[in-house]
């Protein structure tokens, strides 16, 4: 009997071990260095961030009691029903969707978090107003309101209201076939709407990481993973390795939607 069961704790601790090894090794593969095509771009984030840890998908009241206090802000998804912003992904979540303001009263301290907005409508003035209300109304700075939006016309009313925003990447960033002139191509017109935005850091999911990191390293970034949707230590060493480059500012950890909470 002492001997099977010796077996068996053998059998397990090799495998934790297997299965840690497999996922740092996963990691430090997908975070060497890009060989680079061409030069990296000089420009630069105007402002500073510190690096914060995020949770993805807030868009419920119970997820984000459940998650206040565990990470420095969250992810919401932003869609609009009867003329009020809600926490919806898309329309078929509308009719259950919790208002923002909702989101914000159940938190136990809101003035202290960084909210970031996925924005899957384009917003009217009316609807910035209301924002810019309720963030008074919880004593939440504009500064920690950040808006994942594309360029166009909604980026530009951010701006102008004093929404910080962080900015979609170009479509195909990360496919330039090493092709170098390709490469120079996406980065100048990365770099175009860089200049035009001013954005708060510019945003892309992990897999185009190596790409920002390899041709704006002077850029902040907001990196998200939300492709494991069960407990992985990938994910907890991936959080220690985008903290190593201080210019990720922000990381959205996806923890863990199959989950109720």
């Amino acid at each position: 009997m002492v001997k099977k069961l010796s077996r068996i704790i053998i059998f397990f601790v090799g495998a934790a071990l297997l299965y840690t090894s497999a996922m740092y090794g996963y990691v430090w593969m997908k975070m060497r260095p890009l060989p680079a095509l061409v030069p990296p771009s000089s420009v630069q984030s105007t402002l500073r961030q510190p690096s914060l840890r995020l949770i993805h998908a807030v868009n419920s009241l119970q997820r984000a009691k459940a998650k206040d206090k565990y990470y420095d802000g969250m992810e919401i998804d932003i869609s609009h029903a009867d003329g009020h912003l809600v926490a919806a992904h898309d329309e078929k979540h509308i009719s259950a969707a919790p208002a923002l303001d909702e989101i914000f009263a159940v938190l136990a301290h809101p003035e202290n978090k960084t909210f970031w907005l996925d924005l899957k409508i384009n917003l009217t003035q009316q609807e910035i107003n209301e924002l810019k209300k309720s963030a008074e109304k919880y004593h939440i700075p504009l500064q920690h309101i950040l808006f994942e939006v594309a360029p166009g016309p909604t980026a530009d009313l951010l701006n102008a209201n004093g929404f910080p925003i962080v900015l979609q990447l170009p479509d195909g960033f990360h496919e330039d076939g090493a092709n170098p002139e390709k490469r120079r191509a996406l980065n100048a017109q990365l770099e175009e709407l860089l200049q035009r935005y001013h954005p708060l850091a510019v945003v892309g999911s992990f897999g185009k990481y190596p790409y920002l990191k390899a041709y704006f390293p002077k850029y902040n970034k907001a990196v998200y993973y939300s492709t494991t949707v069960r407990p992985s230590l990938k994910k907890y060493f991936l959080s220690r390795a985008m903290f190593d480059d201080p210019t990720v500012s922000l990381w959205l950890q996806d923890e863990y939607t199959v989950l109720p909470f």
